[in-house]
């Protein structure tokens, strides 16, 4: 025991760390080995992402939320933080959901610039974790990781009221969770922005850069801007046409 510390505060830091592994460890039950999506496969479909907003009573929350919305290969973990910080430093309250994280997964989770802090993470967590587990059904099972991950993004961002919530996408962009902001239940992204790209996860967004192109540029959405850099050609002109066909201004 530490100099000066009394058995009461080491029993309640070990009950702390004792909550934090337990639910740690329903956070790793979430887990899923499979790294392809089949066709037709509804466990990876906006329309359960939709359920799974519904069963937490989010739809009011978010669409009350601006967004700005980040996919890519390369940079845009940095391009979100970058963004989050310029933000916070003209005065917004910000929320940033980034992955994946090193050491500690509330790295996931920044407010003002911060780590979410135990306590508020650990609330925030059974919320959420117990309402699907509770509402759960065969056809609407529990999330798998990153899944849930953005949906207790979006739970953290509400309560605390951010007045912008910066998101990166996990992978690709069209089926990704964070997309659920493109769909007519949410309020659609304040701008969106696709980072360099390149190949990446081949198996699941296409072989060719202009499959995984089309992939990221499933984040756009109508009238909305959207911002990207000098991409090869058979990608940037996939980028283009989904921009025009959405009267997407890019920039």
């Amino acid at each position: 025991m530490e100099e000066g510390k009394t058995k009461m505060e080491e029993g309640n830091e070990n009950r702390k760390a004792t909550a934090y592994e337990e639910a740690l460890d329903a956070l790793s039950s979430l887990i899923t080995k499979r790294n392809r999506i089949e066709p037709g496969d509804r466990s990876y479909s906006l329309d359960l992402i939709r359920e799974y907003v519904k069963m937490l009573d989010l739809e009011e929350a978010i669409s009350k939320m601006s967004v700005i919305h980040v996919a890519g290969t390369k940079g845009k973990g940095s391009t979100c933080t970058f963004t989050e910080s310029i933000l916070r430093h003209c005065g917004f309250r910000t929320g940033l959901f980034t992955s994946p994280h090193l050491i500690d997964v509330r790295e996931r989770f920044r407010l003002d610039g911060v780590d979410i802090c135990e306590e508020k993470f650990l609330a925030y967590f059974w919320w959420c974790y117990d309402r699907l587990k509770e509402k759960a059904t065969e056809e609407a099972p529990m999330p798998t990781l990153f899944r849930f991950l953005a949906l207790l993004a979006f739970k953290i961002f509400a309560e605390e009221q951010v007045d912008v919530a910066i998101l990166e996408v996990g992978i690709g962009g069209k089926l990704d969770a964070t997309n659920v902001v493109r769909t007519p239940v949410v309020r659609t992204p304040v701008v969106c922005g696709v980072t360099a790209l390149g190949y990446d996860h081949m198996e699941i967004l296409g072989n060719t850069l202009g499959q995984i192109a089309g992939e990221k540029a499933g984040i756009f959405k109508h009238g909305v801007p959207a911002f990207t850099v000098s991409q090869p050609e058979e990608a940037m002109r996939v980028l283009e046409e989904t921009a025009a066909k959405l009267d997407v201004s890019i920039l």
